[in-house]
């Protein structure tokens, strides 16, 4: 990978300009409206992601999603 010193990176000029990119249809795009409508706005209700096969030592279970998920019943049935 390529890397960056401080001082080119202090000497970038421009941007990308977004205010002529077509509005999203995306909910969450919520440009052009004030902080307190922004903070009113309900976020849509997602389906469940579908879970693929699993198998022991994949990525889940390796950052702890087993744990997290087995801790959440423990503190549910504790209620």
């Amino acid at each position: 990978m390529k890397t960056i010193n401080i001082d080119a990176l202090v000497t970038v000029a421009g941007g990308m300009r977004w205010e002529d990119l077509p509005p999203s249809e995306n909910v969450e795009d919520r440009r052009g409206m004030s902080r307190r409508e922004s903070m009113r706005q309900r976020s849509p209700v997602l389906p469940p992601p579908v879970v693929g096969p699993r198998t022991p030592g994949d990525l889940p279970s390796q950052i702890g999603l087993d744990d997290l998920e087995a801790l959440g019943r423990k503190l549910r049935r504790r209620r």
